[in-house]
């Protein structure tokens, strides 16, 4: 695997793992996180982590395959 894309691979990994880690020993109750703006905004920073992340994979693999193929 490209190192590029296993490096944002990682990164994904990461901040998945961030998410669940903010509601380990807590009962996962959708009114509980609604209330709680800190972990909603930890939660989307993680979210926008992962997007950034995969739109560079994305770009990564549509560049390489333009490259290998040309111009249609």
């Amino acid at each position: 695997m490209d190192e590029y894309i296993e490096k944002h691979l990682y990164d994904v990994l990461l901040s998945i793992e961030e998410t669940e880690s903010y509601f380990e020993g807590r009962p996962k109750i959708y009114q509980d996180f609604e209330k709680d703006i800190l972990r909603q905004r930890a939660v989307e920073r993680n979210v926008e982590i992962m997007g950034e992340a995969i739109n560079r994979i994305l770009k990564s693999v549509r560049a390489s395959n333009y490259l290998m193929r040309g111009p249609l």
